[in-house]
Order: structure tokens, then C-alpha cells, then sequence
């Protein structure tokens, strides 16, 4: 097989869920010279969903090295840095995926994540509601996307469309209070 080949059977094996077969098939593309962004970037999520955060920073960042401009690479690389608890360098990643991107709301939606889990609870009500307002759909479709923040994303999201029925979640009453206070305080406070 050509390195386009490998590439594309690569593709196919991901979208299978096959992903530990899929990461050999990119490496053995990239080996054999396809490297460009999207290899990277596909092998990249491949190893986010297998938990392999440091591997999936690795190609993240050669596609932030190739084209500091590709606002996918700094989505996924904020979210493999998010969930490292690496929360500053994720603040980073979505703060330039904002500045290529002023109305991704699974940006601003990751960041207020990131700026949560490190106490700054303006900034983190700020981008949330900012979130909200920009795509309620654009928020969801990135955390399905990745499927590794599950957790927090879902967790703020129960809070956001709760209608009053009895959460499917397991929320400390201080993860509710937080988010509620967050949503119903004004943005300029």
C-alpha cells in the first residue's frame, strides 16, 4: 500500500471504532511520508479516545507547528490538555481557537470548563453563557466529538437544560449551586 492508501484505510478503521488498528495505519502513512495536518490530526483523536493524552498532544501540536492557523488542532489539543488537568495550556489552546473562530461555542463552552476547574468562576460563567448564546448544537456536536470530557461537559449541560426533572447524573450539590448561580448571574457582575 502508498502512504495514501494507509491514510485511507487508517480513516476507515477509525470510523469502524477499530483505533488501535487506525493509529498503526497513520503511522505507518505518516512513515511513509504522508504528513500532512489531517493524518496528524486523525491520529490525534484517535489516541485521545484511547486515553493517550500525551501522544495526542504530540500530533496536535506537529499540526500547530505546521499551521498555527488549523483551529481544530487547538480544539483538540485544549481538550487533551483539559482532560490532563493541564488547565492553563487549555486555556491557551481555546483562546486562540476563539481568535481564528470568534463564535465557536464548543470553544468558549471548553474553555468556561477549563477556567471552572481552575476556581476562576467569572471567567468560567462568562464563557458558558457565551457558549449558550453561539450554538447549543456546536457545543454538544464537540463534546460528542471527543467523548473524553463526557463527564464535565455533560455535568454542565444537565444543569443548563434542567427542566426539573431529577438529574441522570451524579452532581455534588456544589456543582449545581456553582452552575446555577453561574447562569443566573449577570455576565458584567
Amino acid at each position: 500500500m502508498n502512504q495514501r492508501e494507509l491514510f485511507e484505510k487508517a480513516q476507515r478503521l477509525f470510523i469502524e471504532g477499530k483505533l488501535g488498528e487506525s493509529i498503526s495505519r497513520f503511522s505507518e502513512a505518516i512513515d511513509a511520508g504522508e504528513k500532512t495536518e489531517i493524518v496528524y490530526l486523525s491520529r490525534g483523536v484517535a489516541y485521545l479516545r484511547q486515553k493517550e493524552k500525551e501522544k495526542a498532544i504530540n500530533d496536535f501540536s506537529s499540526v500547530v507547528n505546521m499551521n498555527d492557523n488549523n483551529i481544530r488542532a487547538h480544539l483538540y489539543r485544549g481538550i487533551a490538555y483539559l482532560t490532563d488537568e493541564k488547565f492553563k495550556e487549555a486555556i491557551g489552546d481555546f483562546d486562540m481557537a476563539i481568535r481564528l473562530q470568534p463564535e465557536n461555542g464548543a470553544a468558549f463552552f471548553a474553555r468556561g470548563t477549563a477556567y471552572a476547574h481552575i476556581g476562576n468562576e467569572f471567567e468560567a460563567r462568562r464563557n458558558i453563557k457565551t457558549a449558550i448564546a453561539y450554538s447549543e448544537s456546536d457545543t454538544q456536536g464537540f463534546a460528542d466529538t471527543i467523548g473524553m470530557c463526557r463527564t464535565q461537559f455533560d455535568k454542565v449541560k444537565m444543569i443548563i437544560d434542567d427542566d426539573g426533572n431529577t438529574p441522570k447524573m451524579n452532581l455534588t450539590v456544589d456543582e449545581m449551586s456553582k452552575v446555577r448561580r453561574w447562569l443566573d448571574e449577570d455576565i458584567d457582575h
